[in-house]
């Protein structure tokens, strides 16, 4: 099956989502890349209700990343989407000087981002956490948890290996405040859908979402590998 034919909408499925989303607020989760961007954009196409967008801000997203943010800025003003940028404000410091982005707070603690242990508690601190407060101070999230209700939250991972994994760390994830949900892997999109269906709306594809560090970090390993292998060779 062509990108494009995975693009077309379920109508039976959808008349089903958006009466079970009938009063629920539902958030989206926009790290500005290619997966979100193309999941938003076609949960809009398809009818079905998008109270707010929100975007964590880390401080130090590529430049090409930052440079997207209007562009689809415009697009969500067009389609009367509700958009709010968070960032987080850390309040406590271990030590000097005080952090405000994840690059102060790397060159603070003299650190990397947790990602490169193996762990995810960057994303956690610096994207999620100024999301859950966000959400927690929205009087529409207040209304429906005093009712029992959740909030739904979408994740843009898509159908593809990669993401798999990613899903597959947060599968069975149970909230008492969420509930949430990933389109594209309900509709089986891979990544090459998701750039179709961005193409198809006429917007340019944004560049892989993630911060610079982390981009510079795999440029030093690749660097010390080549390094590694070319001494050997010269040895031999």
């Amino acid at each position: 099956m062509s990108a494009l034919m995975r693009t077309s909408p379920a109508p039976a499925n959808d008349d089903a989502c958006r009466s079970g989303l009938f009063g629920v607020p539902v958030v989206a989760a926009w790290g500005m890349g290619v997966d979100s961007t193309a999941m938003i954009i076609e949960w809009v196409s398809r009818g079905l209700p998008l109270s707010a967008v929100l975007t964590a801000d880390t401080g130090i997203e590529r430049e090409e990343t930052y440079a997207y943010q209007p562009i689809f800025q415009r697009w969500m003003d067009r389609h009367h989407i509700e958009h709010h940028i968070v960032r987080y404000v850390p309040k406590r410091f271990k030590h000097w000087p005080p952090y405000f982005s994840l690059l102060e707070n790397c060159l603070t603690n003299a650190t990397l981002p947790s990602i490169s242990f193996g762990r995810h508690s960057c994303s956690q601190k610096w994207k999620i956490q100024p999301q859950d407060q966000w959400v927690a101070s929205w009087s529409p999230a207040q209304e429906i948890w005093a009712r029992g209700g959740r909030v739904v939250k979408l994740i843009g991972y898509d159908n593809s290996p990669a993401d798999s994994r990613r899903y597959a760390h947060r599968e069975g994830h149970v909230s008492d405040l969420y509930d949430y949900r990933y389109p594209l892997r309900e509709w089986e999109w891979d990544r090459e859908a998701c750039i179709a269906r961005i193409r198809a709306e006429g917007l340019p594809v944004p560049i892989k979402s993630a911060c610079w560090l982390l981009c510079l970090q795999m440029v030093s390993r690749l660097t010390a590998t080549l390094y590694l292998w070319a001494t050997k060779l010269s040895a031999v």
